[in-house]
């Protein structure tokens, strides 16, 4: 893709919303700001105003910055190669790399020639933001990514924040165990962990494997990381795990946007949004569409070695995997597994695709305590011939669910759907509304509301934890 093309492109990413404190966006301490013009700037300049502007990454690249420091670019402007940080903020004075000038975004792109055309390793407080990123090489590769937070043994990470990006057109490699590829990765290793790590208001476009991918922010050995909040991100034509969080305390994941996922090699899983080895984590208010992956392909899941995951107020649509998974595999002896998830709030429509083997919600392996209610799943007639319709399934993975509590969901479709938690033990179903073989599934084949009215249907529908006498009245009007 040209550079004009990928520019074009990237408007659609302006509608930047949630904007962070004023306190954290702009330094209180002292520093220098630099400015890089890609186009009537010069290396032999000393960067401090826009007329004696840097021109290149690699003149960037030759300089340790301080707090409160200010890197901006210039709009409009063109900057091949890798930017490599260098040097640490501190808290109320962290280094800025920002847009100036009008026009579209500084377009900074390694174009392969680099794994990563941002890279802060061991850096701290660094905010990063109104950048348009690019990483596409001649042929896809394997851990390719636009944006690399990479720390190793460096204690606390405190104060990273990516905002208003646009990282599109990253060609990783689509198969994880080859390496895969991401828009935005973040990895913590050793005694590493992130305190305050913000990834907000970001769009990402056409990026292999993956969308926003922890490899970790912390670990339990040495902490997990803490602070962490990926929000209002906008993520379309990602084929795998579009935000995957892992190594965290009491992450928020909210008011995110996921779609038009495409497709990934047969064999390869992925799921939208979801944590892995987290405590505390909540997701809520996220939309997710068109998640087409070979094995899951579900909108939420809460994966192994996870403690008290909540997944509420999300919605869900057209997913080939159904609306949740959650998870744990039987053969990590001794862990943590997966425990106390809370499913509650969610609306999902035409989710569970595939012809066989789906549901719109699964627990598999030995997961203990999950709790799923107040949900409201609508399920038109499937588009393949003879499909089966469940909607709670229970499998096995060396080792079964245990003690779960399914109740007060309401459940719509045209013809009366399986329920099949014959694998799980001291299951609890009880009150949930099956309403099937009326015309009103048949409303939702073409219609889709939009996220803000399935939030507000579903807080309408449910009260003291009981479905409202009109709650299929209310459902109705939203057809």
């Amino acid at each position: 893709m040209d550079r004009r093309t990928f520019l074009r492109h990237s408007v659609w990413a302006t509608g930047l919303t949630a904007l962070l404190p004023l306190a954290t966006l702009h330094a209180t301490g002292a520093g220098t700001t630099y400015y890089v013009d890609g186009t009537a700037g010069n290396d032999a300049h000393d960067g401090k105003s826009a007329t004696q502007a840097w021109r290149s990454l690699d003149r960037v690249n030759r300089t340790t910055f301080a707090p409160g420091d200010r890197l901006l670019f210039k709009r409009g402007g063109d900057y091949p190669g890798a930017l490599l940080a260098k040097g640490s903020g501190r808290a109320g004075a962290p280094i800025t790399v920002d847009a100036y000038g009008q026009g579209d975004p500084p377009h900074l792109h390694a174009d392969g020639h680099s794994p990563s055309t941002i890279r802060l390793q061991n850096v701290k407080y660094w905010t990063v933001r109104n950048l348009a990123v690019s990483n596409r090489g001649s042929q896809p590769a394997p851990r390719r990514t636009g944006v690399h937070l990479f720390h190793q043994d460096a204690g606390v990470v405190h104060g990273i924040v990516l905002q208003g990006l646009t990282v599109r057109d990253v060609n990783g490699s689509p198969v994880k165990k080859a390496g895969g590829g991401s828009a935005i990765l973040v990895e913590a290793k050793g005694n590493s962990r992130h305190d305050g790590l913000t990834i907000v208001d970001n769009t990402i476009d056409d990026a292999g494997r993956d969308g926003i991918l922890f490899l970790a922010a912390g670990n339990r050995k040495t902490g997990l990381a803490s602070g962490v909040v990926v929000r209002g991100n906008r993520i379309r034509r990602v084929p795998g795990d579009c935000i995957l969080v892992k190594g965290c305390d009491g992450a928020l994941v909210e008011r995110n946007t996921v779609s038009d996922c495409g497709e990934l090699p047969r064999g390869e899983a992925a799921a939208g949004i979801w944590p892995f080895d987290c405590d505390d984590t909540t997701i809520q208010y996220n939309e997710v569409s068109g998640h087409r992956a070979y094995a899951d392909g579900q909108a939420y899941d809460a994966d192994f070695h996870c403690r008290h995951t909540i997944i509420q107020y999300n919605y869900s649509h057209d997913n080939a995997g159904g609306m949740a998974l959650v998870c744990n595999d039987g053969r990590s002896a001794g862990s943590i597994g997966n425990s106390g998830t809370i499913v509650r709030y969610n609306v999902s429509i035409n989710d569970a695709l595939r012809k066989t083997g789906t549901s719109s919600l699964r627990i598999s392996g030995p997961v203990d305590g999950s709790q799923i209610y107040n949900n409201i799943i609508i399920i038109p007639e499937k588009p393949l011939a003879g499909a089966e319709m469940t909607v709670f399934r229970a499998t096995s993975w060396k080792g079964v669910p245990d003690d779960t509590a399914i109740h007060d969901n309401i459940v719509i479709s045209p013809r009366s759907p399986g329920v099949d938690m014959a694998k799980a033990t001291k299951t609890r179903l009880g009150e949930n509304q099956f309403h099937a073989g009326d015309a009103l599934p048949g409303r939702f084949k073409d219609k889709r509301p939009t996220l803000a009215q399935v939030n507000a249907l579903v807080k309408a529908c449910f009260a003291n934890g009981k479905a409202v006498p009109n709650a299929l009245d209310l459902i109705a009007k939203l057809a």
